[in-house]
């Protein structure tokens, strides 16, 4: 048996190994910063076509380098900038083209893509808010619903957290979150029709 040769591979794979690990973390923080620049940009109504197609690419390339390696592609923290990755993309296209993408057209790994896909309910909310205080009501329900539909769709996982660690915790946050939210607009609504009513009883009176 020859022991120099199996040191040798072991060595090299460990070399790469630790090479791609740096690289993952150097390229990560490139990427989390756009997800997070993408998600305010949304926020405030700027296109971003294309910054959501550098992150694309930029992701992609992210996969070429950890793909070969176990540790880092099955990893918390590629799993964490996944899910920044996917809670970016989906927010985008949610608002701008009113879908979801699939797990296959995103072409990521299950667990970050759920737990990417229900932080978007977060940046619903946040949206849904905005659009209040411009007095949008109708805007701001409806985004309202379709967080609610997501969440309802992703509640019928009902994996242990050995299979989808964190998940259903996520879940039950996000839950009142949606009903805090739903009180929230229900009573800003009330009031808006309140100080319409008033107005118009100072103007005929």
């Amino acid at each position: 048996m020859n022991s120099t040769l199996s040191l040798e591979n072991a060595k090299k794979y460990l070399n790469d190994l630790e090479i791609a690990r740096e690289e993952l973390i150097k390229r990560s923080r490139d990427i989390v910063n756009i997800c997070r620049t993408i998600v305010n940009k949304v926020l405030i109504g700027e296109e971003v076509k294309d910054l959501v197609e550098n992150l694309s690419y930029r992701f992609r390339e992210l996969i070429e380098v950890v793909k070969n390696f176990p540790e880092l592609y099955y990893s918390n923290t590629f799993y964490s900038i996944a899910g920044e990755y996917v809670e970016a993309i989906q927010f985008y296209h949610i608002t701008y083209e009113n879908r979801v993408l699939t797990l296959e057209e995103l072409g990521i790994h299950p667990i970050p893509y759920l737990h990417g896909l229900v932080e978007v309910i977060g940046e619903l909310k946040r949206l849904s808010l905005d659009l209040v205080r411009k007095d949008m009501f109708e805007e701001a329900y409806k985004y309202l619903e379709i967080a609610e539909n997501l969440y309802n769709s992703l509640s019928s996982l009902s994996y242990p957290d050995a299979i989808l660690p964190g998940f259903r915790r996520k879940l039950d946050i996000y839950r009142k979150v949606i009903d805090d939210w739903k009180k929230f607009l229900v009573d800003m609504e009330s009031r808006r029709k309140l100080i319409h009513k008033l107005n118009a009883i100072l103007k005929s009176s």
